[in-house]
């Protein structure tokens, strides 16, 4: 399988591990019930739509800008999980959470796109220059 093919599966794995690890924070770590059911659901549609640009990004022509999306993106948003829910530093910790998806879809996934691509550009370089 060409690596430009491969890109598009793990893309999509990666983009649904994020979902589930919001899945996870919305089901299992959230507070509040059935009385704060249409904040969890927007907070869920919120933290979810880095990843779904990520899969988007994947099915068209630039599958590794979703890789490198979804990958950045994976990585900020578990080591938030962490700093919320393992070691919070503050009482204002869980704002996190709601501020994550704005700094995935503005800096990070751009940033992760940016850097998967240019490793991927440099690699197919070196392939073509060596082959």
């Amino acid at each position: 399988m060409p690596p430009s093919i491969a890109l598009k599966p793990i893309t999509l794995a990666l983009s649904g591990a994020g979902v589930v690890l919001h899945l996870y924070t919305v089901f299992f770590k959230a507070e509040g019930g059935m009385d704060a059911i249409g904040f969890l659901i927007g907070l869920l549609l919120w933290s979810c739509t880095p990843y779904a640009i990520a899969a988007l990004l994947a099915r068209g022509r630039h599958a590794v800008w979703g890789l490198g999306a979804a990958a950045a993106c994976l990585v900020a948003d578990g080591f938030m999980h962490y700093s919320v829910f393992s070691a919070p530093k503050g009482s204002t910790a869980a704002l996190g959470l709601l501020f994550m998806p704005l700094w995935n879809l503005l800096v990070i996934g751009p940033v992760g796109a940016l850097l998967f691509w240019l490793v991927h550009r440099v690699v197919g370089r070196q392939r073509g220059a060596v082959g």
